[in-house]
């Protein structure tokens, strides 16, 4: 057998894959999305009001985060749409910005609204 320079690189479904670290991809995911944040309740009454409590918890600490993180991201691309060049540049990318834009104010809003709720709504 010839050796060769490169690393054998593990499986896609190995354990050994999982220990280098989640991709870029996954990274940015968590950090725009609440993906993952929370836990299943599962099992009797009291440790399912436990994981809510939990739950609650985490949201309550990282809902202003994405909250400011897609308010910042809502803000420049507002002004990326109606700054001094965009009557320079074609009218389908002015709209694709519009768009985007749109799309952060509403998850701007709706996560600030969340954290807002969170944070008065203390039980």
């Amino acid at each position: 057998m010839e050796s060769t320079d490169t690393p054998d690189l593990p499986a896609a479904g190995d354990a050994a894959s999982h220990a280098a670290g989640p991709g870029f991809g996954r990274l940015l995911q968590r950090y725009l999305l609440p993906v993952g944040l929370c836990d299943t309740p599962s099992g009797d009454l009291f440790a399912e009001r436990a994981a809510l409590e939990h739950n609650k918890q985490i949201l309550r600490r990282w809902m202003p985060h994405y909250a400011k993180v897609h308010t910042v991201l809502a803000g420049s691309l507002l002004t990326v749409c109606t700054g001094a060049h965009a009557s320079e540049v074609p009218g389908w990318v002015v709209a694709a910005a519009a768009i985007t834009t749109v799309g952060e104010l509403a998850l701007a809003i709706t996560f600030g609204c969340i954290a807002l709720v969170l944070r008065l709504g203390r039980d």
